[in-house]
């Protein structure tokens, strides 16, 4: 079986999907690209993840030909093999329904940068798109622009993507932002919520990944 160990991964990231409230049944999708192959795993369409196997997972190459599966590959594949194109730097794709995110897809409103953690991971506002017909010639190409140098975009009237170098970074982004729209949402009606300048997010940003933690040559104490 090829990629048996990235099959694996993409599963298990769409079994915690449900666990945070990210989807609910059989909705989402996980898509993982492999630059040693230069192969995509994908979860196939429609079907519930409790009920499949790593085996179930469907191999494409990136013009989007079966490689291996038994399974239709998700139905936005020509989407998620966009990003991996465009950002060479992202390797994850995570596609939820979250609820409090979600929202602001459907009113056609950005979500803010609102907390150190947000900014930690997106280091720039959330953008949404207008509503996009998966038939929609537009649907493989606008997300991606209007994404673009960030790491989430709402898909208008319909949910959350985000991106990660990893299926763990993706993940942890698709349930920070989450955490992030339900903490404004609230927020809005204690008060004013105060947003991140630019600057603040930058900074936050920058400092996360490159000082942050057990980065190399990071001195203790």
């Amino acid at each position: 079986m090829l990629l048996e160990a990235l099959r694996q991964e993409v599963l298990q990231t769409a079994m915690l999907l449900p666990k945070f409230g990210l989807v609910w049944m059989a909705g989402g999708t996980i898509c993982a690209h492999d630059p040693a192959s230069d192969l995509v795993v994908v979860t196939p369409s429609g079907l519930p993840y409790d009920e499949l196997g790593p085996e179930d997972m469907t191999v494409t190459d990136m013009a989007m030909n079966l490689v291996e599966g038994k399974y239709r590959p998700s139905v936005a594949l020509n989407l998620w093999t966009g990003f991996f194109r465009a950002r060479p730097d992202v390797h994850a794709v995570v596609h939820t329904h979250s609820p409090h995110a979600s929202a602001f897809s459907v009113v056609g409103e950005s979500i803010p940068i609102i907390t150190e953690t947000q900014a930690n991971w997106f280091n720039q506002p959330i953008p949404v798109t207008p509503y996009l017909s998966i038939e929609d010639e537009r649907f493989a190409t606008l997300p991606i622009e209007i994404l673009g140098d960030g790491f989430a975009v709402l898909l208008g009237q319909h949910g959350v993507i985000t991106l990660g170098e990893t299926l763990k970074q993706a993940l942890e982004r698709a349930v920070t932002l989450e955490e992030a729209a339900q903490t404004y949402t609230v927020a809005q009606i204690i008060g004013t919520p105060q947003k991140f300048s630019a600057a603040m997010v930058k900074n936050s940003f920058d400092y996360y990944h490159t000082r942050y933690g057990q980065k190399p040559g990071r001195k203790a104490g």
